[in-house]
């Protein structure tokens, strides 16, 4: 066995730990239906539910970066999974908000390690100059995680009831768990080769002065906001309101709702794919591609709620939906850009803080468009679930344009000189 099948097999295994991460992350916007009528949910209690996940994942971003730098991508990754899985299992079979926190707070902790831990395994197993383009790879397999938690999680809904799918997609993160204990190595040089990219041994960090020093860094903030704005949209529209405001505002049901909100998922997927090139295109200021991709989705949504009112046709809300999501796909460069100004032994914890952008991001949009739905709500409900408006929902997406907006302005936060 020779390096590549060992570096190919590490990132393989835990490419599809991400895949799971994703599609846990996303899984609410199916089910939040089922779940606001089973509980009893308001849009806030329900807009908590899915946010929980992403202020968990937002907060563990600095510990779990130290913990990344110091125990290696091996056992961050195992417990990860681990706990992703048993946090989705504690949803299924909740009967009470409480436990739902509880099972979705513990998605978020698991989650929360995941990436970052690819990241890193890429940062020791990869040349410096493959790291784009496995990162890119990875968005693309990745984001099938996303797919799936749209319209095909709901027909398996529509088979085995929602307890049953969310404990099913639990008992595969567990496995998944246990096969990332069994069959990785925390180095290549536990297989007996050395490492194509950088590996630092585990070292003694002071923690204060690791933190003080990448929050110094204005390409934490530039990077940082860039995932709060392009993710932080995107995330909040596949992750729960955008099969809500099709339910609302077109009448459709949730099987066809989710089916046009994949089209931002298939966006994401096709736009990983470009990335590498973007990379080149723009290699003397990666930064540009993600300004051109606020640029657009700024107008994307002025269009959608201006110009359309907030009801473009459904076959034009699916083109818009795949281009939002294809350049939502530029926040990749974003480690790229991070990776270039912070020192290497503090790369698993600059990578962590601008990762939570984009939980940060979503869980704030997605409890303002709670609130605002709650604020306006009449009082209205049917078969236990509370109903809100079309121009309730087509009022609270303005909050779209106005991030997207300064998704703009952020990318111009200057450089390190």
């Amino acid at each position: 066995m020779n390096y590549n099948f060992y570096k190919w097999r590490v990132w393989s295994i835990l490419a599809i730990s991400f895949v799971m991460s994703l599609f846990h992350r996303g899984a609410i916007g199916v089910i939040s239906g089922d779940l606001s009528r089973d509980l009893g949910l308001t849009a806030t209690e329900l807009g908590n539910v899915a946010s929980i996940t992403f202020y968990t994942y937002a907060f563990m971003q600095i510990p779990a970066g130290l913990l990344l730098d110091c125990l290696g991508y091996k056992r961050i990754s195992y417990y990860g999974a681990l706990v992703t899985g048993i946090g989705s299992i504690l949803l299924g079979i909740a009967t009470n908000v409480t436990i739902a926190y509880g099972g979705r707070l513990l998605v978020g902790l698991g989650t929360s390690v995941i990436f970052i831990s690819v990241l890193k395994a890429q940062t020791i197993w990869f040349k410096k100059d493959d790291f784009t383009k496995a990162s890119g790879k990875l968005s693309f397999i990745g984001n099938l995680g996303g797919v799936i938690a749209t319209f095909p999680l709901a027909i398996l809904v529509s088979f085995m009831g929602w307890r049953l799918a969310v404990i099913l997609m639990g008992s595969i993160c567990v496995l998944i768990a246990i096969i990332i204990k069994f069959y990785i190595k925390n180095s290549p040089r536990e297989y007996g080769f050395e490492p194509q990219g950088i590996e630092l041994k585990s070292i003694k960090i002071n923690v204060f002065k690791s933190i003080r020093e990448v929050l110094k860094l204005k390409a934490t903030w530039r990077n940082f906001f860039v995932l709060f704005t392009l993710v932080g949209c995107t995330t909040t529209i596949t992750g729960l309101w955008g099969i809500n405001y099709l339910t609302a505002v077109y009448g459709v049901s949730t099987t066809k709702a989710s089916f046009y909100v994949a089209f931002i998922v298939y966006g994401l997927v096709c736009g990983s794919l470009f990335v590498d090139k973007a990379t080149m295109i723009f290699k003397k200021n990666i930064i540009i591609y993600p300004r051109i991709a606020a640029i657009l989705n700024s107008v994307f949504w002025i269009y959608i709620l201006f110009i359309r009112k907030g009801m473009p046709t459904l076959f034009e809300l699916s083109i818009i939906f795949f281009f939002i999501g294809f350049f939502a796909m530029a926040h990749i460069v974003a480690f790229t850009d991070i990776n270039n100004y912070c020192n290497i032994e503090n790369s698993g914890l600059a990578s962590s803080i601008v990762n939570s952008g984009e939980f940060i991001g979503s869980s704030i949009i997605s409890l303002i468009i709670g609130f605002i739905l709650d604020l306006g709500w009449n009082g209205n409900i049917i078969d236990g679930i509370r109903v809100y408006s079309k121009s309730q929902y087509i009022g609270s997406f303005y909050i779209f344009i106005i991030i997207s907006l300064i998704g703009v302005a952020v990318t111009f936060i200057g450089k390190e000189k």
